[in-house]
């Protein structure tokens, strides 16, 4: 009778521990819904333990995905927000690998970027948006290592870990693996994932070369 309790016992256990671990993680997937649900994106389950948001945000498509931390892997945190680019880039800290990899790395001594790495399959498109102050700005708080993160660390990327920007013909994304993010943060790059967005078009306006069919 001992043994039989005693595994009854190891079994309850385990099984708390288990729902303990389960309510923990779904939890971790919901931290995004203050910033994302009050912008107006609606929240849905997305594989299992993360989230996915939808919706609009002034005026543009918007779908956020973020699954939570999950043993020694980071979160990942997948932004797209719609707009008419017509053509391919990638930017990050290392060569982005995810799209444009027969891009030509464009060089950005005279921008003051010079800790990016950037890929553009139409060059004279990418420098001129690069050259546009607010579309410069927006990019280099998505990308700077501290990013203005409000959190006391010593190392910003280490918290804000790896940040991937893609511009592809129908929409800018933004692909990160935080270690920890805070919604002031969270609504500082969806701010300039959109302002972004802007740029890019009002650059496509502007530059004949660039006009895609």
């Amino acid at each position: 009778m001992a043994a039989v309790m005693t595994a009854i016992l190891g079994l309850g256990y385990l099984a708390g521990l288990a729902a303990y671990v389960i309510a923990s993680v779904l939890r971790a997937g919901r931290i995004l819904d203050p910033v994302l649900t009050s912008a107006g994106l609606v929240s849905e389950s997305y594989r299992v333990f993360g989230r996915q948001y939808t919706g609009v945000i002034r005026g543009r498509e918007v779908a956020v995905r973020f699954l939570p931390p999950q043993g020694i892997n980071p979160a990942l945190l997948n932004v797209h927000v719609v707009a008419n680019l017509g053509t391919r880039a990638a930017i990050g800290h290392k060569r982005p690998l995810l799209d444009c990899r027969d891009c030509a790395q464009l060089s950005l001594d005279e921008l003051e970027l010079g800790h990016m790495q950037v890929y553009a399959e139409d060059q004279e498109f990418a420098r001129s948006l690069l050259a546009d102050p607010v579309g410069r700005a927006a990019l280099r708080r998505l990308m700077e290592p501290r990013s203005g993160f409000p959190l006391n660390c010593v190392d910003g990327r280490e918290v804000l870990g790896l940040r991937e920007l893609y511009l592809q013909p129908e929409r800018v994304w933004l692909r990160a693996r935080p270690r920890q993010i805070a919604e002031p943060q969270l609504r500082q790059w969806l701010d300039d994932l959109l302002v972004l967005a802007e740029a890019g078009e009002r650059t496509l306006g502007s530059h004949p070369a660039t006009h895609r069919d």
